[in-house]
């Protein structure tokens, strides 16, 4: 049963944009600024190719293109946007911590880790990163590697729900089964969304023996729209 819920379960890819490095004051804030803080995409990109036609080596507009691009997932115009925006500036560290995002999403896991390192070198310390190259290690079926990845971006966001998840994820990865199960529900008390969280906290449950607690997270994850929970739920639990 723990094998057919285990590849039934998604690789968790929860990134979450990677902070603008403009700041300003709510006085100075120009549309484009009002348009990616509120997350309206299109038009950020339709405000972006209006400025952009007037300062086409504009480093910071072709980053910030290339993050609108990046949340409506067209990902090959966001990795063209960061390229020119490193181009033209090799010190842009939120440019490669971005691409970042992009590569790995193109399953370019070797240049994502990269533009990592290049961001690290540049200063860049967005605890977003280590939830990135964590995700690249898990990808790569790195459980340990991605755990300490994982670590160290809940330690410094720790009301983000998807950081328990993912060093829970982590932890199962590893045979931390104990670990996996305190994590994954930090992860539910903080209204992770969907059924992951139940479904793997189902399988630690069944490794450390507690059958009645996997089966109440088998019927959680079941109400969620999990089919294999529900299958499995349906099979084992009375």
């Amino acid at each position: 049963m723990t094998q057919m819920i285990r590849r039934r379960v998604r690789t968790a890819v929860l990134l979450v944009a990677l902070i603008t490095p403009a700041s300003r004051t709510a006085a100075q804030t120009t549309p484009i600024d009002r348009a990616l803080g509120a997350g309206r995409w299109r038009e950020a990109v339709r405000l972006l190719d209006s400025a952009l036609t007037v300062t086409p080596r504009d480093a910071t507009r072709l980053q910030q293109r290339g993050r609108a691009y990046r949340e409506l997932e067209q990902f090959d115009r966001a990795l063209a946007d960061y390229t020119q925006a490193i181009v033209i500036n090799r010190r842009f560290a939120a440019a490669y911590g971005g691409r970042a995002i992009v590569h790995q999403r193109l399953g370019n896991n070797r240049a994502s880790f990269a533009d990592i390192d290049s961001a690290r070198a540049l200063g860049m310390n967005d605890p977003q990163l280590d939830l990135v190259e964590g995700i690249g290690h898990m990808i790569n079926n790195d459980g340990a590697k991605a755990w300490a990845r994982f670590d160290r971006y809940v330690r410094a966001v720790p009301d983000a729900a998807q950081g328990w998840f993912l060093r829970g994820r982590a932890a199962g990865m590893s045979g931390r089964h104990a670990e996996a199960e305190k994590d994954l529900t930090a992860a539910i008390e903080r209204r992770m969304a969907g059924p992951e969280a139940y479904t793997l906290r189902a399988i630690a449950r069944m490794a450390l023996g507690n059958a009645a607690g996997a089966c109440a997270d088998l019927t959680a994850a079941a109400k969620l729209g999990d089919k294999s929970a529900t299958a499995a739920a349906a099979k084992n639990c009375r």
